[in-house]
């Protein structure tokens, strides 16, 4: 499998400007990460596989880029019939669009960071760079790799209080590209797939 997208919030080159602005609302070291919603549009002959969509959390020193904390948190998709309600103008043709959140058993991970870093003093917290970035691996339903595979991408917390976009139909192959030039997708076949949680 391969890396669908990531650096939702990293990615800062193609996140709108109206984002942007509306993103001085989050706050990752205090937000809820039981509201925390992912979600991601794309072509429809892919599939995001039963724990293919994670969170990389890291800190590192400014002063020699030495990590200090990192942690990796697994999402669980979900069928939220009010979030697919919201995000039902995003849907189009040929495409499908998967919703994300932390599973209870995996908020301790990301409670621990913002404690980590909310200990801290001002001065310290200067010192340092922190990371949420999001990476969502991907399977292929169809016997051939789509010419261009467009994602886009969400995020919904509790201060932002609906879905706000992150990405807008980024080409995978710009997404994985190394810096020499595009590469092609190496998309597997699908295994089958399991139920995915319903919530309302």
């Amino acid at each position: 499998m391969i890396t669908l997208v990531s650096f939702l919030l990293a990615a800062c080159s193609h996140v709108p400007i109206a984002t942007m602005v509306k993103l001085r609302n989050f706050d990752l070291l205090k937000t809820d990460p039981g509201g925390l919603r992912i979600a991601v549009r794309y072509p429809d002959d892919i599939r995001i596989p039963e724990g293919g969509a994670r969170m990389h959390l890291a800190v590192k020193a400014k002063s020699d880029g030495s990590m200090l904390l990192e942690e990796r948190v697994e999402f669980e998709e979900i069928a939220s019939r009010a979030d697919k309600a919201e995000l039902s103008a995003e849907l189009k043709a040929g495409t499908r669009i998967s919703i994300f959140r932390i599973p209870e058993r995996n908020t301790p991970f990301f409670k621990g960071f913002q404690k980590y870093m909310r200990d801290k003093s001002e001065a310290e917290r200067d010192a340092l760079e922190g990371t949420m970035s999001i990476s969502v691996s991907a399977c292929l339903t169809s016997g051939t790799v789509p010419d261009k595979v467009l994602v886009s991408t969400f995020l919904k917390s509790s201060e932002l209080g609906s879905f706000v976009p992150l990405l807008r139909d980024v080409d995978l192959a710009e997404v994985i590209s190394d810096g020499t030039g595009p590469e092609q997708p190496d998309l597997q076949p699908c295994k089958p797939e399991r139920t995915r949680t319903e919530v309302n």
